[in-house]
């Protein structure tokens, strides 16, 4: 199994130390170590870690909250923060970055396991409530949800339009459906299509006008499974 990657930020050598070392041990990967908001950045932005633990003190002028604002901004990156302070302003302030979990610090091993993992499942959870994975050969297509705006069928292949791109399947509709009408913003509209209701602009008896501008039918034995 391809090892998780860790990156991360603290100025404390000697946490830096004991803290590689109970990553190493758990089996991660620690793929970086900074010191400052800068120098963090350029490691995360080339190596793309899967989750950063951060020091909220950092030895430069923005903090790890700033880099924290930033991973959200632009990286979708999990974090955790590593701190000594556990007083209410502070978390408070931690809060608002929405982290994936929060470490006071002296830490042990397990307090080190069990939030990392806590991470990871969280992440987990989110990318599936806002990601469809499409089956496709060995492998999965992962497609935004709010990307997807309806799938159309023909013969064993079914066609997926989102708002920037076409996917072709070599999959029945019945089969994609299984994984696709799992989640509550997709519907049935037609034997041959399904859409995202997020999608739709209007709807008359047999037709459904969608956000990009196309017409898609509405089959009769559907039309009262859409609202």
């Amino acid at each position: 199994m391809k090892r998780k990657k860790i990156h991360i930020v603290e100025d404390q050598l000697i946490i830096v130390m004991d803290l590689e070392y109970m990553l190493e041990d758990l089996g991660y990967q620690v793929c970086g170590i900074s010191t400052s908001y800068e120098d963090a950045l350029g490691v995360i932005k080339s190596i793309r870690p899967d989750l950063v633990l951060i020091d909220i003190i950092l030895s430069s002028e923005k903090t790890g909250i700033d880099l924290a604002r930033e991973l959200n901004r632009n990286h979708q990156i999990p974090f955790i923060f590593l701190t000594s302070h556990a007083d209410r302003g502070t978390i408070e302030t931690a809060k608002t970055t929405r982290p994936s979990g929060y470490i006071v610090k002296p830490f042990n091993r397990n307090d080190v396991y069990a939030a990392i993992e806590m991470a990871f499942n969280y992440a987990h959870i989110t990318e599936e409530s806002q990601n469809i994975f499409l089956p496709e050969g060995k492998q999965k297509t992962k497609i935004p949800l709010d990307e997807m705006i309806y799938a159309h069928a023909e013969g064993n292949y079914t066609t997926f339009i989102t708002t920037n791109r076409k996917i072709v399947l070599r999959k029945c509709l019945k089969e994609v459906s299984e994984t696709i009408l799992n989640n509550k913003k997709f519907v049935r509209i037609h034997k041959s299509y399904l859409v995202n209701k997020d999608a739709i602009r209007a709807r008359n008896a047999s037709n459904i006008l969608l956000n990009n501008g196309e017409n898609v039918p509405l089959g009769r034995a559907y039309s009262g499974c859409l609202f």
